[in-house]
This record gives C-alpha cells, structure tokens and sequence, in this order.
C-alpha cells in the first residue's frame, strides 16, 4: 500500500490548526455526552505537554542568544 503523502499546504494548515488549539489554555476534549477514553485522553495531553516544552525551549534559545551577545559587547 502507498501512503499518501501531504502536501505542503495540507501540512501546513494542520500544523497550523494545532499551533492554534495549543495556545490556548489546556482544554482537555471533555463530551458530557461520551467520556474519552483513558488512552485519547493521555494523547492529548501528551501533546500539549510537548507544545509547551516546544514554547519554553524557544524562549530559552532566545534567552541564551541574547546573553551571548550581552557578554560578546561588555568583553
């Protein structure tokens, strides 16, 4: 079997659909209707726990980037 593969615009709007779903505040995909079950629910978590991460090593990177300079000038 092939797998199909995305192009660069269906990735990027999933990619971007999820960048939006993460930034808001942690929602976990409560339906009063229907309890996810244990496994959805930990997947879930698992990636906002990621996105998060993703986030933190960002602002850390740019952080040691300004550092870096802040001592490159003062030297």
């Amino acid at each position: 079997m092939a797998q199909a593969r995305l192009t660069d615009t269906a990735a990027g709007a999933i990619h971007e659909r999820y960048r939006t779903l993460f930034a808001n505040v942690f929602a976990p995909n409560v339906r009063y209707e229907q309890m996810p079950g244990a496994d959805e629910r930990t997947a879930y978590a698992a990636e906002f726990i990621a996105y998060r991460l993703g986030q933190i090593d960002d602002k850390l990177g740019r952080l040691i980037e300004l550092m870096e300079r802040g001592t490159g000038k003062s030297s």
